[in-house]
């Protein structure tokens, strides 16, 4: 049975040469503040950040680790591989660990199942030739990972350009995406405003709003649109979120009261990117 070390190997012949130390990471939280930054690892910001800061040295003396996010029972998808830097104790004496993600594993990120084991508990373990992980599958490429219901989803631009260009990879995403109507927030991240807009109409649901803006950038809003042809990067500041669910059938005049209500809820218009 192959492990995930084979297909490290496979990408770096020359990493398990050089003898390092290295352990593998398994995230996966209960605790309520950290629960859906382990649930949505789509968001890798939080992620990335929630890996750095540990309460204890537990990556002392390691030169890398080998991070996934936990699935049910005792299965772990992989993330990716870090090298782990300098070490800082934080004001709230918790241990800060400078990150720097070995990028030459991209292609598998998110896309490798492994079993843990039993021992789930032991979050962070050594690696060593009595401790495999056990590959389960691979998922296609373009896989961005499972969809992690419609209150979770925060996609940066391009993770969501990567998602519209995988389709076929991400089939679970397209027929959430396209089975409804909805409000939908867009947030410059550059500045902190906020776009609030909506899809409706029985063609291809809020997948194909979103869409149109993966193609366009702007997606046709006026606002949008101009800070775009000013920068032509703007759109790499954009984050897509859902405000509000909306059955497919129901009237655009309909969908629209709700997008015109979180306008005034969120004062889009006066300070954010809303011109109507």
């Amino acid at each position: 049975m192959l492990d995930i070390c084979y297909l490290i190997s496979a990408y770096d012949p020359d990493f398990f040469k050089h003898n390092y130390k290295i352990k593998y990471v398994r995230h996966k939280d209960s605790r309520e503040q950290y629960r859906k930054v382990t649930q949505n690892y789509i968001d890798e910001k939080s992620l990335f950040a929630y890996q750095e800061d540990q309460p204890n040295a537990v990556f002392k003396n390691i030169d890398y680790i080998i991070s996934f996010v936990g699935l049910d029972g005792t299965k772990a998808l992989f993330w990716s591989v870090f090298k782990v830097g300098q070490v800082t104790l934080t004001p709230s004496n918790s241990f800060f660990y400078e990150l720097e993600e070995v990028k030459i594993f991209q292609d598998l990120k998110f896309r490798v199942v492994v079993e843990w084991g039993k021992a789930t508990l032991r979050w962070h373990q050594y690696l060593n030739e009595h401790n495999k992980k056990q590959l389960i599958e691979v998922y296609p490429p373009g896989y961005i990972g499972n969809f992690p219901g419609y209150d979770n989803i925060i996609l940066s631009f391009a993770q969501l350009e990567r998602l519209v260009q995988n389709q076929d990879a991400n089939k679970d995403w397209f027929y959430a995406l396209s089975s409804i109507s909805a409000v939908y927030l867009i947030c410059d991240n550059s500045n902190g405003k906020q776009y609030i807009g909506s899809a409706y109409g029985n063609k291809g649901g809020l997948w194909k709003r979103w869409t149109d803006y993966v193609y366009t950038k702007h997606g046709g809003n006026k606002q949008l649109k101009t800070i775009c042809e000013q920068n032509e990067n703007q759109h790499l500041n954009f984050t897509f979120s859902i405000l509000l669910i909306l059955p497919k059938g129901m009237s655009s005049k309909e969908v629209c009261r709700y997008e015109n209500l979180y306008k005034e809820k969120l004062g889009s218009r006066v300070y954010g990117l809303n011109s109507n």
